[in-house]
């Protein structure tokens, strides 16, 4: 077995200390294959396809160890990646040739890797730097369903309000916030006979409490019912002069510029909803009871 492999986590912090680390940033995407599993399974999978292949992962710290596997901005269920990004710790380093052959040998079907390149360990954590992304929306039906009319019609509507109100939970306190401000473009690119599929171009903030989400876009257009596959072409960063010279043209929205509290909400714990059981009817035994009867 390869040490660092399956079976090897590091336990102490000395050892943890003194071992060479190795940082490594891969550039793969998600396909439609498996575009209905959530941030948690794609995490997994990762972590399965690094274990199967044996590489030395370096294991945090704690009562329950976790590799150190850091995603740019998880997707979401239904949503695909062209160049996700994510970066793992490995520890002893690995010639990135043998990384790259290792890894393609055993990635699931739905995810391709495209690069890799070894970075620097005190780098800045990839979700602190992103600052927007490109999707398009991909809104399948035929043109008897939804006509290219209607579609650019839906995306009028929601260009020309002032303020789209959406509700998230945050550490468990419900709050609202203003969608419209965070989408920066939205453009219709046509209709696809042959997928039969509308395409629509978004490009959204993404900063840390103040990001736009694709599926609240089409949510919020009017457009949830149809079935479709929202793919991420690309994430922006801070730190990088092509990604920051696009994105001068955009006003940064801050996150208290954009949430609000609900609106006489209930606070956190400070009640619990009352779960009374229903009555029985007579005569009609619980799932224990004729468990019991089975055994006497």
């Amino acid at each position: 077995m390869t040490a660092g492999g399956p079976e090897h986590r590091p336990g102490s912090a000395l050892e943890l200390s003194s071992s060479p680390r190795q940082r490594v940033r891969f550039v793969y995407e998600k396909g439609e294959a498996i575009k209905f599993i959530g941030p948690k399974d794609e995490a997994r999978a990762w972590e399965r396809t690094l274990r199967r292949a044996g590489l030395p992962l370096l294991y945090k710290q704690g009562f329950n160890p976790q590799p150190h596997i850091q995603f740019a901005a998880p997707l979401g269920l239904g949503m695909t990646g062209v160049r996700e990004i994510v970066d793992v710790i490995f520890s002893p380093p690995v010639p990135v040739a043998e990384l790259e052959r290792r890894i393609r040998e055993k990635l699931p079907p739905g995810m391709r890797l495209i690069g890799l390149e070894e970075i620097p360990l005190k780098a800045p954590t990839l979700q602190s730097r992103t600052i927007g992304a490109d999707y398009t929306l991909v809104i399948y039906a035929t043109l008897e369903e939804l006509s290219s009319t209607q579609v650019q019609a839906h995306l009028q509507g929601f260009l020309e309000a002032k303020a789209i109100w959406r509700t998230r939970v945050r550490k468990g306190r419900p709050y609202q916030y203003n969608l419209r401000p965070l989408v920066l473009e939205l453009a219709y690119r046509g209709y696809d006979p042959e997928a039969e599929a509308h395409r629509i171009f978004l490009r959204v903030q993404m900063r840390p409490g103040a990001a736009g989400r694709p599926d609240e876009v089409v949510d919020a257009m009017g457009l949830g019912d149809f079935a479709r596959t929202l793919r991420r072409e690309r994430i922006y960063f801070a730190g990088e002069p092509a990604d920051e010279a696009v994105f001068q043209a955009y006003p940064v929205v801050s996150q208290e510029a954009i949430t609000r509290p609900m609106p006489d909400g209930p606070e956190p714990g400070s009640r619990r909803r009352s779960r009374k059981r229903a009555a029985r009817p007579k005569g009609l035994k619980s799932f224990a009871e004729k468990a019991a009867d089975e055994f006497a």
